[in-house]
């Protein structure tokens, strides 16, 4: 069996992995949660060093919390992964130096904080029993590896020279001509190229885990009790982890399986800045603007594979070891938010989020792979667009001690209904996971209550989201005799549950 020259080589960077490196949980304290996240403007939460970092400047009094919560998918557990799991979502504390004068003019409060949260919770699970499509024409996995194959071949590449993926998916050949492994796919020996083999059904498993976690060190400053500034710096560490598992039946009766694995470890930072102003003195009207830099990733990526065909087992070599790595950089991030109180037993938030994903971009420093990396930028920025977040959050306390808590979320999906995953035959070495799922918009409502006692505050929050998407478990666009045929997606759906309780003291 061929084995690749690029046997130190891994390829996992796309569209899809960029969109997951950018994107967040809503998370935080439950008081956070339950009003939706839109606090960017009130201000008063730990967790607003990470969104608006000039919230904590409203704080008067030391104060910390903890953040404990579990996290429950819709779609029950797969490839031996559980479908829920119990989280630790937040830690912080913020220290105030009181700098007021009898004039109230001038630096008020000089406060510092430091807040920990989990960013991203990467649980998920999906299983798609019955891949759609496959019967509206020749559909296959396999079509799409042949493409691959017939690309290392124009390319120049000898067969026992091709990524694992083509070799092991691919007819090989002795220098005497006969066939050694006539693989899954096709061959047409008159036009010397591979071709796909209709498929009669096919089944998809996915287990993702893991998370990304936030660490936010925060400087903020209240100026006459009327403008509000932050600055906090950010630093990040996400493991990512990822199985799958893909069958298909040829309308031969002919089947193969394969067990894809993914393990993605990041450091990264940004610095993110925030203003709120009460425009007027004496109201309790306020707005805030808040800039996020891109975060700056330094990445570690081992994935590979395990092929059945035939009874015959084929592993991709053990790569735990011999991680590639490269940067990735998140795109800029913008805010504006609104907030307004009525009294003491009414508050209102309003916040809208502005990013656009297509400008997030790979890095690497290894010259043969600049060619790779420049390719997957541009299909970034035709694959994604700008994404839209919009909060809204009301707090009600009902008696001074007990107070109730209702949000919502809208965030846009960044992924163009016409993006598709596309392997790249001679770097995308141990890459054989071709499923992808294009995500629509999502939605979060979000409950919450919290109670007062004195020197302290307990809170509780519950958030629901729901998302569709069109899953793909290969790239089925392709053109046969001048006639185009396009392969028709399976919905999915990304539901979850979360559940989280909050401790937290003032001294």
């Amino acid at each position: 069996m061929a084995l690749s020259l690029c046997a130190g080589m891994t390829s996992a960077q796309d569209t899809y992995e960029s969109v997951d490196l950018g994107s967040s949980d809503l998370n935080g304290t439950a008081r956070y949660v339950g009003m939706g996240g839109a606090l960017s403007a009130l201000g008063g939460d730990i967790t607003t060093m990470g969104t608006n970092p000039a919230g904590t400047a409203l704080f008067r009094h030391n104060e910390i919390a903890l953040t404990l919560g579990g996290v429950f998918t819709d779609e029950k557990g797969q490839l031996g992964h559980d479908a829920s799991r119990m989280s630790f979502d937040q830690a912080g504390i913020v220290f105030t130096m009181d700098q007021s004068d009898a004039s109230g003019r001038g630096l008020q409060y000089l406060n510092f904080g430091i807040n920990y949260m989990k960013k991203r919770n990467h649980l998920g699970n999906f299983n798609v029993a019955n891949v759609g499509g496959l019967d509206a024409g020749n559909f296959s996995q396999t079509w799409q590896i042949a493409d691959m194959a017939n690309q290392a071949q124009n390319q120049g590449f000898k067969n026992e020279e091709w990524p694992e993926m083509a070799a092991y998916f691919t007819p090989t050949f002795t220098s005497a001509g006969v066939c050694n492994n006539d693989g899954v796919v096709g061959y047409d020996a008159v036009n010397d190229t591979y071709v796909g083999i209709p498929a009669q059904s096919a089944a998809y498993q996915r287990a993702t885990y893991g998370s990304n976690s936030q660490f936010d060190f925060n400087l903020s400053f209240n100026v006459s009790n009327q403008y509000f500034w932050g600055l906090s710096l950010g630093v990040y560490s996400q493991n990512y982890k990822r199985q799958s598992f893909y069958a298909e039946t040829s309308t031969g009766g002919r089947y193969y399986d394969v067990v894809n694995w993914y393990d993605s470890k990041a450091d990264g930072f940004d610095i993110k800045f925030g203003f709120i102003c009460r425009p007027i003195e004496d109201s309790p009207f306020r707005f805030g603007i808040t800039v996020h830099t891109p975060i700056w990733y330094s990445m570690d990526d081992v994935n590979g594979w395990n092929f059945v065909d035939k009874g015959n087992n084929y592993q991709s070599p053990n790569l735990q070891y011999d991680p590639f790595r490269y940067s990735y950089r998140t795109p800029w991030k913008f805010g504006l938010s609104l907030g307004h109180t009525i009294g003491k037993d009414l508050a209102f938030g309003l916040e809208y989020e502005l990013t656009d994903p297509s400008t997030a971009r790979y890095f690497t420093e290894k010259w043969d792979r600049a060619p790779y990396f420049t390719y997957v930028n541009e299909k970034i920025k035709s694959s994604l667009k700008a994404q839209h977040t919009l909060k809204v959050g009301i707090e009600c306390k009902i008696v001074p001690e007990f107070s109730l808590r209702v949000g919502y979320n809208f965030v846009s999906s960044p992924i163009k209904s016409t993006a598709f995953r596309m392997l790249d035959a001679w770097y995308d070495t141990y890459a054989t996971e071709t499923a992808y799922i294009n995500w629509k918009d999502l939605h979060r409502v979000t409950l919450g209550f919290g109670y007062r006692f004195k020197g302290g505050y307990f809170d509780v929050a519950y958030q629901y989201q729901a998302q569709k998407g069109d899953f793909y478990a290969f790239d089925g666009d392709y053109t046969d005799a001048g006639k185009y045929y396009s392969f028709a997606p399976t919905s999915v759906k990304n539901n979850r549950s979360q559940l989280l309780a909050t401790l937290g003291f003032s001294f």
